[in-house]
């Protein structure tokens, strides 16, 4: 056992600064505290240890000596050391050192860690096992009437399951005598159900080409009253034919539309229609590849959970495009390729979890909070090479390994900048040693960039 040597005067504790400790050891090393008079009225003391996780031991000192946890020489760097005594209601402290901890060279696969035994782990341990001594007939008593009334209530539920396949047989033979008295009509209605089936399918392949609901909406000229009136209930239009329509204004949509579906083919900028509209829950864009921006499309939707851009071939602006839309789960888009703006996109979007679709960075000039505030975001995908300009997801702890791996692949080599990530998101990602090593190693080497975690 090696012994590190501490000093309490008063209320102050002395003496790490003449010591380092070696990373990955495990119940060989050992703190000996002396005390002053200060502390000798006190029969109960412990040393709390506090490592960089900010997880706290607090283990019993015996002899003045008290085991330094393995916990916290898991990483190398610094853990703080304090002391406490107590006698009744008294208490006193003493205040906190740091310890440095240096690098050793053990392999993984020869830690020999178990939990460290805590003070009041083991307190309430030996509590736990004196109360069940103390109840132990009365909790044997009440194992038995357990049995007891399983057992009971066993029998009931198998009489239960035979009288209900009783009634079952009953009603499978009253359905096959009403059969047999009304086969004519059965068959009749058959082929009317076949008959709407049909008439169903036909209805669907329709709506897929959005031509179920045209409501006189095509060709029509927008005037300043909303495109359509719902009424005061809360109302959905999800295939809503506007494919003659060339441009949208906020006004065109009152503030009870839910869910909405619209054909874009003539319009080539959509700015702000929904901006800030409550109750919209869904949003279909279709033959969008016109469209030039999306500037504040659903900033401030709050209740917005999916939402299809459709073709992004001819779109170079997304700011604010859904900014503060705290409800977003799904957004989903195609062909990215000339984008130019994208400040604020998702800023805020603390819901959204998943984007379905391929970031082509080349041409972006400003990103800038694009991914800010996304803790739920789990997929993002980037086209490799294309990312020049700084790029944040330090708020993003939920990011998965692959989605990781797109940000680092999608880091420009030619043009290094800061990208920052969530610390929790990549050792949750790469948990072993020589994963985030060669994470990082791709980030800051080969491709020259600068990585901060927080």
């Amino acid at each position: 056992m090696i012994t590190y040597d501490l000093m309490l005067e008063k209320q102050y504790l002395l003496g790490a600064d003449r010591f380092k400790v070696a990373a990955n050891a495990n119940e060989t090393l050992c703190l000996h505290f002396h005390f002053d008079r200060h502390w000798r009225c006190f029969d109960s003391k412990a040393a709390v240890f506090r490592n960089a996780e900010n997880r706290y031991f607090i283990i019993e000192i015996i002899n003045d000596r008290a085991k330094i946890p393995w916990e916290m020489l898991t990483r190398v760097g610094e853990f703080d050391v304090s002391v406490l005594g107590y006698e009744k209601n008294k208490i006193i402290t003493s205040d906190k050192v740091v310890v440095t901890v240096s690098e050793s060279l053990l392999p993984e696969d020869y830690r020999t860690l178990g939990p460290s035994e805590e003070l009041f782990g083991r307190f309430r341990q030996e509590c736990t096992a004196q109360a069940y001594e103390n109840f132990r007939e009365e909790i044997e008593e009440l194992k038995q009437i357990n049995i007891a009334d399983r057992l009971e209530y066993g029998e009931k539920l198998a009489e239960a399951e035979r009288e209900k396949e009783e009634a079952l047989n009953a009603k499978d033979d009253e359905i096959k005598l009403i059969e047999n008295a009304h086969s004519a009509v059965v068959k009749e209605y058959k082929n009317t159900v076949a008959e709407l089936e049909s008439l169903i399918e036909e209805y669907r392949e329709k709506a897929e080409n959005w031509d179920l609901v045209d409501r006189a909406i095509q060709g029509k000229t927008l005037g300043n009253s909303a495109l359509w009136h719902g009424g005061k209930e809360e109302y959905s239009l999800p295939m809503l034919n506007t494919s003659s329509i060339k441009s949208f204004a906020a006004r065109h949509f009152d503030s009870n539309i839910r869910e909405i579906g619209l054909d874009l083919t003539s319009v080539t900028s959509f700015n702000e229609i929904f901006l800030n509209k409550s109750s919209i829950r869904r949003l279909v864009l279709k033959n969008t590849q016109n469209i030039q921006t999306y500037d504040n499309l659903v900033c401030g939707c709050t209740s917005i959970r999916y939402l299809d851009l459709g073709d992004l071939s001819g779109c170079s602006c997304l700011t604010s495009l859904a900014t503060d839309a705290v409800m977003l789960e799904t957004v989903k888009f195609r062909n990215m390729c000339c984008v130019a703006l994208m400040e604020d996109a998702f800023y805020n979007c603390s819901a959204l979890k998943e984007i379905d679709g391929v970031f082509d960075m080349r041409t972006i000039n400003d990103a800038t909070y694009a991914f800010d505030y996304t803790p739920s975001l789990e997929t993002v995908r980037f086209v490799e090479g294309t990312i020049a300009q700084p790029i944040a997801f330090a708020q993003s702890v939920s990011l998965t390994k692959e989605s990781l791996m797109s940000i680092a692949n999608g880091l420009s080599a030619g043009h290094p900048q800061t990208v920052t990530l969530s610390r929790y998101a990549v050792e949750n990602a790469f948990p072993s040693e020589d994963e985030r090593t060669a994470f990082l190693a791709l980030i800051e080497n080969e491709k020259g960039w600068e990585l901060e975690l927080q």
